[in-house]
């Protein structure tokens, strides 16, 4: 008998659930990244309460440069899935009654998405090396001139934070097409990107439909999420401080089923972030094209 279209939310802390010292951090990560969500591979981690502050802290001052910019325009260039191009929903969408406007908060929206995908691929691959006792950066002089210059601070002009559907309080067709695209890429979970994008349901379900499900799992695609990931390793070997921490450091405050706990999502997120990098920017490739949907639309 075939398993209900019931979608739980993944144990996390969320943005309304975080108080205190997390509170704050998940400000400052909005902040520092300039971006209007706080990843999902954060909330999770946030369950281990020593590990988000000490990892973000040898972080922070690496992934608000210039050249952390860089690196994530370097992993959008290089995230387009080889082959023909997604088909444009627009058609479909107008059909269904959609206007001028309604397209044009859509599309800030995944504009939002991709920026910051990219950023959440470095962050995640650089505290995944710290914690393994690899290069995470910190092995020469770091960036130089213009490159090592700090971002502005704070959210760009005219983004508000985003807001993410609670999968416990969706109606049961937008659970199941939040499940439908966790299934379809063997993902724990809807990614926080689908659960913004849940808020167009019509949309949402071509999205899945026509460009994501044709090209998921397929040897493209991988290709496409190796490359990333490459990149994303390569490019922090150049920050100027080593940009995570370790499981040693911890050892003395986490229990060895804690260490193992983050050592296990930290390999999977960085996968993870890299298939929704990946994937969002092909919901944008499919409105404008490769080269507007991989390009920085918040920062030259």
């Amino acid at each position: 008998m075939p398993e209900p279209a019931v979608l739980k939310t993944f144990p996390q802390v969320d943005h309304h659930q975080a108080t205190g010292e997390l509170a704050k951090i998940y400000e400052d990560i909005h902040c520092t990244l300039r971006l209007p969500w706080v990843a999902f591979a954060i909330r999770v981690l946030s369950q281990f309460p020593h590990f988000v502050p000490a990892a973000w802290s040898a972080l922070k001052p690496h992934m608000s440069t210039r050249y952390a910019e860089q690196g994530a325009d370097l992993i959008r260039r290089a995230a387009i899935v080889a082959g023909a191009a997604p088909p444009n929903p627009q058609t479909k969408l107008i059909g269904r009654g959609w206007t001028t406007e309604k397209f044009a908060e859509l599309q800030k929206v995944l504009n939002c998405l991709n920026y910051g995908n990219a950023k959440y691929l470095l962050l995640i691959t650089a505290w995944n090396e710290a914690w393994n006792d690899r290069d995470a950066g910190g092995l020469n002089s770091g960036p130089k001139g213009r490159d090592a210059e700090v971002l502005p601070y704070g959210l760009p002009e005219g983004i508000e934070k985003l807001h993410l559907i609670d999968p416990d309080e969706a109606t049961p067709a937008v659970q199941a097409l939040m499940r439908r695209v966790r299934d379809s890429f063997l993902h724990h979970a809807p990614a926080s990107d689908y659960r913004v994008l849940a808020a167009w349901p019509d949309y949402f379900e071509i999205a899945i439909e026509d460009v994501l499900e044709p090209v998921a799992l397929t040897a493209q695609f991988d290709e496409a999420a190796r490359k990333i990931r490459r990149i994303a390793r390569e490019h922090i070997h150049g920050f100027s401080g080593r940009a995570g921490v370790s499981w040693h450091s911890l050892e003395s405050k986490l229990s060895p089923t804690e260490i193992a706990g983050i050592t296990g999502l930290l390999f999977l997120y960085n996968r993870f972030i890299a298939d929704i990098t990946i994937a969002v920017i092909r919901l944008q490739q499919a409105f404008e094209g490769a080269e507007s949907a991989t390009k920085n639309k918040f920062l030259s």
